[in-house]
């Protein structure tokens, strides 16, 4: 684990409105979410899978048995991974020979991320804040005085701090270079899109349409699904990221115009729950706006 302490600058400067993040030191547990859903190093990938997708997390802190000190933590990344897209399905190709369902039942602390950066319960938001844009995690643990952890920060929680009306566009602080996605795509090959790319969703596109986005949770839950387990247990496959993305993309897509303010962008991603909207023209797709592109407005 690694606590972050020096910052780099980001290329665009704070606006105006940074003064709607609390400054006061040791203020960080004012934001920070609690109780938090955790795992032991024994758990296993199956089992740790099982529990993001029932509560509904991106991210699960592994913490030592017996105690909540911290000893790593797994992302939704990491079982993508895990799964075909990266190196981590080295456990599955190699040590087990390709069978998957023998595979699952390994310990999370295989594929967790053991250098994991963290705040302390004496750190101000900004301060927690400037280690997300750091270290390119979306979200840290806040541990105590003797590594126990007391909560979690994620970008998301700081999107209530931006105003409705800002003044700034979205096509300014949008990401215009996308990674994306086909609908005919295998799944797998998303995956590997996502991890080399080091991104968290897809656009799904028919030329400059967009018609759908896929994410590393989407993947994870189709992973998680009871019958996904089912049918490698009989043998039907052993692949868990077969059929294509437009098996299980998002149709219903949340979406904005690139004219319009970042505030709204931030109200909705709070509203719908989600960390990224495509910002879209006549149905054309000409970017993406991200929790973190708006988290670099308030630092």
């Amino acid at each position: 684990m690694r606590k972050v302490s020096q910052y780099g600058a980001h290329d665009r400067g704070a606006l105006e409105f940074k003064s709607h993040i609390h400054r006061e030191e040791g203020d960080v547990m004012t934001l920070a979410r609690k109780p938090i859903v955790t795992a032991t190093p024994t758990t296993s990938i199956k089992g740790a899978a099982e529990l993001m997708t029932k509560h509904k997390v991106r991210r699960l802190p592994i913490v030592r048995s017996g105690t909540r000190k911290l000893q790593g933590m797994v992302r939704s990344r990491d079982i993508v991974d895990f799964l075909g897209g990266g190196e981590k399905n080295g456990i599955v190709t190699m040590k087990f020979k390709g069978n998957f369902y023998a595979a699952v039942n390994e310990p999370v602390e295989s594929i967790m991320s053991k250098d994991v950066p963290y705040g302390d319960v004496y750190m101000s938001t900004t301060d927690v804040a400037k280690i997300l844009l750091k270290t390119g995690f979306g979200g840290v643990p806040i541990l105590d005085s003797e590594g126990q952890i007391e909560g979690i920060v994620s970008e998301r929680d700081f999107i209530s701090n931006i105003p409705l009306a800002t003044g700034a566009s979205v096509s300014y602080y949008m990401v215009r270079h996308m990674v994306t996605a086909e609908p005919e795509l295998s799944i797998k090959e998303a995956a590997k899109r996502m991890i080399s790319r080091g991104v968290r969703r897809l656009p799904v596109v028919r030329g400059r349409e967009l018609v759908g986005i896929i994410t590393t949770v989407d993947i994870m839950r189709h992973f998680g699904a009871g019958k996904m387990f089912e049918r490698m247990r009989s043998q039907q496959t052993e692949d868990p990221l077969c059929g294509m993305v437009q098996d299980i993309m998002t149709r219903e897509i949340v979406k904005i115009g690139p004219e319009a303010d970042v505030g709204e962008a931030a109200a909705m991603m709070k509203e719908k729950g989600c960390g990224g909207i495509p910002v879209v023209s006549n149905s054309e797709i000409l970017g993406i706006i991200t929790e973190r592109d708006l988290l670099r407005l308030l630092v």
